[in-house]
């Protein structure tokens, strides 16, 4: 019987042909899966033909060869060696008398070469295989990729089958395993649920916030936003993708059947007691549903004031105004800044037993407790400003508005803080006298911004270096006049390197830095005549005043961070 042969580390590997055509590739839905990272998801198939079987290429990116030569589709004769990738697969048949494809005029020695080498291949030791199985160890598999993502982590506290999937109705759909009450299901929702999870605990475990599930042509791409970053985690074929998204469409509530539309939901998971939420999103793209996954997990941020990593007179600043009866912070930078996880630790310093605190938020992504937290609902009409105000009525000591957009929310805001309130809330500038600027453009009177405002506090968020593998360097001529006095007694800066504790980023978590602003009755002078960036950064010297910039040079000599990232996200004063 025809069949074709692999030379692996443990022995000769026999693979039988029969009447149905063989896949080869790398994903796991391929009849032969070869772990080679130059063998294409779906590189060729070997498929019966005119008595026979022959070759046929699948568009592969690096090509299949018959004999070291490139072919598209080609006949197989007893013999041929077949490269995919870097491997090289034998093709056996020994009811096969002669080649069909060769017209030249035979040559004995060669000929009689060719049957010893294959006497004393078939003399080795073989393992025959099935079919629709992996003949090969394939580290390049989707379950051997997410396993080798979960097992890089240093903290591993639960793992996959400790995870129960909860319905948005707080329903749980399918038990933890561990617990033994896991219910009985086909194989195919068995590897849907298996796949699942430990995409959700690569996720944990990778400290993900993001969970991207992508269709393309023949499979499905998964990243995840790991520190800020988008990371390559998986391929998926387009069965188990399907799989997943109606798996996610029952945890939501969702209607299956649409596919075309744009569609969100929501459910969580249970894990050893603790519960994570999840926002979904869905996306019509033009090769299926995107899906998208925020993981609202809080575990791996700070909490509290001291946690945040200011240096002591921010720090001495902001835990001021948390005692206050009356006030206004405001936490500005871009989208992912941190501005919220700030602002929730500075309210946790307030004694909500005393106080009355309400929170105004689009959407409520995290539990405060001892806090009255309000949803924004477009659809109802309701916003920031129009809850604000009614907010107002309810007796507040504090309140978070979750952003600042538009002259209602702002002006009624800046109202509060003047008239016994103290208020927080975030707006989107690039640093903390952009701040200023930004409420004037929105239209607020100038002796509301003067009056109203205490401390502008702008931040990012700066990769830590991971202490694994980061490497030491000197600090170039350039670097040292960039920083200036910050590398005063300084000869060495550290560089990321990559390894795979950090998923070969070489990067581990993340940093605020911070530029907190003051506002004097200096400041407000400025304020309430003609503000200029110069008029204001001059007074802003005259006190305690540290940029972005510095603020992140500081984090580069004590080792924490790279040169360049505080260059990326800085910019330049």
């Amino acid at each position: 019987m025809a069949h074709l042969e692999i030379t692996t580390p443990q022995g000769v590997k026999r693979l039988k042909l029969g009447d149905k055509a063989v896949t080869i590739g790398r994903q796991p839905d391929n009849a032969l899966v070869l772990p080679d990272e130059l063998t294409s998801r779906h590189h060729c198939v070997i498929e019966p033909w005119e008595g026979g079987f022959r070759i046929r290429d699948l568009g592969s990116s690096n090509g299949t060869k018959l004999n070291d030569e490139k072919v598209t589709t080609d006949l197989l004769d007893n013999g041929d060696v077949l490269k995919v990738g870097t491997i090289e697969l034998r093709f056996i048949d020994p009811e096969q008398l002669a080649p069909r494809r060769r017209c030249d005029a035979p040559d004995f020695a060669a000929a009689t070469a060719e049957a010893d080498a294959e006497t004393a291949l078939h003399n080795q030791d073989t393992l025959d295989v099935d079919l629709h199985a992996e003949v090969l160890d394939a580290p390049t598999s989707y379950e051997r990729k997410l396993r080798n993502i979960i097992n890089a982590a240093t903290e591993k506290p639960f793992e996959d089958t400790d995870i129960s999937l909860v319905d948005n109705r707080g329903a749980t759909l399918h038990q933890a395993e561990s617990s033994g009450l896991e219910s009985g299901s086909d194989d195919e929702t068995s590897e849907g649920i298996r796949v699942f999870r430990l995409l959700l605990l690569a996720c944990f475990r990778a400290r993900a916030t993001d969970l991207h599930i992508e269709p393309r042509i023949g499979d499905a791409c998964v990243r995840m936003r790991v520190d800020g970053y988008m990371i390559t985690a998986v391929d998926l074929s387009m069965a188990i993708y399907q799989r997943l998204v109606g798996m996610v469409k029952i945890l939501c509530q969702i209607d299956t059947s649409r596919k075309n539309t744009i569609q969100d939901g929501h459910f969580s998971v249970s894990v050893k007691g603790r519960r994570v939420d999840y926002r979904v999103s869905m996306t019509p793209t033009v090769h299926g549903q995107k899906l998208v996954l925020r993981v609202l997990d809080s575990s791996h941020a700070p909490s509290r004031m001291h946690e945040l990593g200011l240096v002591p007179w921010m720090y001495e600043k902001l835990r001021a105004i948390t005692t206050r009866d009356a006030g206004l912070l405001l936490a500005c930078g871009p989208t992912g800044s941190g501005k919220t996880t700030t602002l929730y630790s500075c309210i946790r310093e307030v004694d909500v037993n005393q106080r009355n605190a309400i929170t105004i938020e689009d959407p409520v992504e995290y539990y405060l407790e001892g806090c009255t937290q309000i949803p924004i609902d477009h659809k109802q009409d309701n916003t920031f400003g129009s809850i604000l105000r009614s907010v107002l009525r309810q007796d507040p000591d504090v309140i978070f508005v979750g952003e600042i957009r538009d002259t209602e929310t702002a002006t009624v805001a800046m109202q509060a803080a003047m008239t016994g309130h103290l208020v927080y809330s975030t707006v989107h500038s690039k640093d903390s006298i952009g701040a200023i600027f930004r409420l004037l453009d929105l239209g607020v009177e100038a002796y509301l911004v003067a009056n109203a405002l205490d401390i502008i506090l702008a931040q990012r968020l700066v990769r830590k270096l991971c202490e694994n593998c980061r490497r030491a360097v000197n600090p170039t001529p350039a670097q040292n006049m960039k920083m200036g006095k910050h590398m005063e007694g300084v000869r060495q800066i550290y560089m990321p390197t990559g390894c795979k504790r950090c998923l070969r980023t070489g990067f581990i978590g993340r940093q605020a830095v911070f530029e907190l602003l003051d506002f004097t009755d200096q400041m407000r002078d400025v304020v309430l005549e003609t503000p200029t960036i110069h008029k204001i950064h001059k007074i802003a010297g005259q006190g305690l005043f540290m940029s972005l910039q510095q603020f992140g040079f500081q984090l580069v000599t004590k080792g924490v961070t790279s040169f360049d990232e505080i260059a990326r996200v800085s910019g330049s004063d």
